[in-house]
C-alpha cells in the first residue's frame, strides 16, 4: 500500500487555518505522503495565501468552485476556493473536500483549529494498524482534548483523554452526543464519531463520506450511524494526536453572516435556519424518525452491511421512542451494548412501569369535586398518563386512586397534577405533587 495520508479540512472564515496547516505538517513524520484537501469559505482573496507563504496553482474545479494547488511544502495541498456568502454548512464542505480523494490508504477529518502532537502520522498509522486485529474496519474517533491561549499568549495544551456517549435528545427527539474524560490505558470501543477528529482506512471516503445536506446538527449522530452501517468499529484513543480549539468566541460564524438582513440584502440565498431545517429532515429519515420533507437525493444513505436496528442495539438508544438505556445516563454513561435476547427483550428494556397510590383524603378532605382530573409528567415530555375520577369511584377506592404507567428510562414520571371540577362551579383549586416522595404536594390556585 502508498501509506498516503488523505486529511480533511472544512474552514469557514477560520484565522487558526495556517496555523493548523503549519502544526499539521511541521509535526509530521513523513509530510510527503499528506494529501490536504481544504474548502476554504472566506473572502477568497489570493493575496492572503501568498501572504502566508503560499504560492496558489490553478489546477481544478469542483462543481464552479475552483481548485487551486498550493505550492511550497512537501504535502499535496490543494485548496477549494468558495466565496464563504456561498456556504452551504459543515456537511456540505467536506463533501466537497471527500471529491479531491486519490485513493490514499489512510484518511484523517480535522477541523480547521487543530494542533498536532510530534509525528502524529507514526502514531495513528500505528494504532490504526494493530486495530485490524480486532476489527475488519477500525475507525478512531474522539474529541480531541483542548487547546486555549493565555492572557499572554501562550498556548496550554489539556491531556485528558476522552470518549464520546450520549447526552441527550433534544426537543426534536434528536440525539446528541458530549465528551465524557477516560482514565482508560487501552483504546476504548464506542459507537459514535466525532466530525473534528477521524482517523481510518482511505475506503471510508468512498463507502461512508459526508453528507453535503448536513448543515450542522445532527451530523455526527448520523455519520456514526452510516459508518455503523459500513461495517467500521470506532474506537476511542487515550493518547492525544492533536488538540482542538473549543472556545472560539470571536470568529465569525455561518449563522452571523447568513442572517436574515443578509438574505434581504441579496448576500445570501438563504438564512441559515432554511438551511438547518431541510438538514433536520434529513436527519430524521436517516434515524427512521417521522419527517415532513422527502430525503434530498444528494443526500447519503446508509449501507448494506448493518442495521439501524444493530445500531440502535449497541449504543442503547431507540430512535422512536426518543429513549435510552438506563447506564447510558449518569453516572456510567456506556455507550456501547451486547445484543439484547430479541426485540422483546429491546422493547422491554425501554420501558420502565411506574405504581402510585394517592389518598385524595389527606389532599381534599370530604369534598370531593364533581370530577377529579389527575394527570402525570415526565422530565421534558408530554403526559405520560391522564384519568378522571368522580366521588363515586374514589369512595370505591377507600379515597385512594391509583396512578400507573411507564416511561422511558430517561424520562421518569416527575410530577401528578390535580384539577378539580365542580358542574355548578367550574375549575376549583390545581395541585402539584411532585412524584418524589421527599416533597409534599403545594397548591397552584
Amino acid at each position: 500500500m502508498d501509506n498516503r495520508i488523505f486529511i480533511n479540512i472544512a474552514s469557514y472564515r477560520d484565522p487558526e487555518l495556517w496555523q493548523t496547516l503549519d502544526s499539521l505538517m511541521t509535526e509530521a513524520a513523513e509530510p510527503s505522503r499528506l494529501h490536504i484537501a481544504i474548502c476554504w469559505q472566506d473572502d477568497n482573496d489570493s493575496n492572503r495565501l501568498v501572504s502566508q507563504g503560499w504560492k496558489p496553482v490553478e489546477s481544478s474545479s469542483i462543481t464552479e468552485y475552483q481548485v487551486y494547488r498550493l505550492e511550497g511544502c512537501e504535502a499535496l495541498v490543494e485548496l477549494i476556493m468558495m466565496p464563504y456568502q456561498q456556504a452551504q454548512g459543515a456537511g456540505f464542505a467536506r463533501a466537497l473536500c471527500d471529491k479531491l480523494f486519490r485513493q490514499e490508504q489512510w484518511f484523517l477529518q480535522i477541523d480547521a483549529h487543530s494542533l498536532f502532537a510530534h509525528h502524529w502520522d507514526n502514531y495513528l498509522i500505528e494504532t490504526l494498524t494493530k486495530l485490524y486485529q480486532k476489527s475488519e474496519k477500525p475507525v478512531m474517533s474522539s474529541y480531541p482534548p483542548s487547546y486555549h491561549y493565555t492572557a499572554q499568549g501562550q498556548i496550554v495544551f489539556a491531556q485528558q483523554a476522552s470518549r464520546v456517549t450520549f447526552n441527550g435528545f433534544n426537543a426534536e427527539g434528536l440525539p446528541t452526543l458530549a465528551n465524557r474524560a477516560s482514565t482508560s490505558v487501552h483504546l476504548e470501543r464506542g459507537s459514535y464519531l466525532v466530525a473534528g477528529f477521524i482517523f481510518t482506512q482511505g475506503t471510508f471516503v468512498t463507502e461512508v463520506g459526508n453528507d453535503p445536506t448536513i448543515f450542522f446538527e445532527g451530523e455526527e449522530i448520523t455519520l456514526s450511524l452510516r459508518a455503523f452501517s459500513w461495517g467500521y468499529d470506532i474506537y476511542h484513543p487515550t493518547l492525544p494526536a492533536l488538540w482542538h480549539h473549543y472556545t472560539r468566541d470571536d470568529v465569525p460564524r455561518i449563522w452571523h453572516d447568513h442572517s436574515l438582513a443578509a438574505q434581504e440584502a441579496g448576500d445570501v440565498p438563504l438564512v441559515w435556519i432554511q438551511r438547518e431545517f431541510l438538514s433536520r429532515e434529513h436527519v430524521k429519515a436517516l434515524l427512521g424518525l417521522p419527517h415532513s420533507l422527502e430525503p434530498p437525493r444528494e443526500g447519503k444513505r446508509l449501507g448494506s452491511l448493518r442495521t439501524r436496528q444493530q445500531f440502535e442495539y449497541q449504543c442503547g438508544l431507540h430512535f422512536q421512542l426518543a429513549s435510552c438505556y438506563v447506564d447510558c445516563l449518569a453516572p456510567h454513561f456506556c455507550s456501547i451494548y451486547p445484543l439484547p435476547l430479541d426485540d422483546v427483550a429491546w422493547n422491554h428494556a425501554h420501558r420502565i412501569y411506574h405504581h402510585k397510590q394517592v389518598d385524595v383524603s389527606e389532599l381534599f378532605g370530604t369534598a370531593l369535586p364533581d370530577k377529579l382530573f389527575v394527570h402525570l409528567y415526565g422530565l421534558n415530555t408530554p403526559r405520560l398518563m391522564q384519568s378522571i375520577y368522580t366521588p363515586s369511584q374514589i369512595m370505591a377506592q377507600a379515597s385512594r386512586v391509583v396512578i400507573e404507567c411507564w416511561s422511558t428510562p430517561n424520562r421518569p414520571p416527575t410530577l401528578i397534577r390535580f384539577g378539580c371540577w365542580w358542574e355548578a362551579l367550574g375549575w376549583g383549586i390545581i395541585i402539584e405533587w411532585p412524584w418524589s416522595e421527599q416533597d409534599g404536594p403545594y397548591c397552584l390556585l
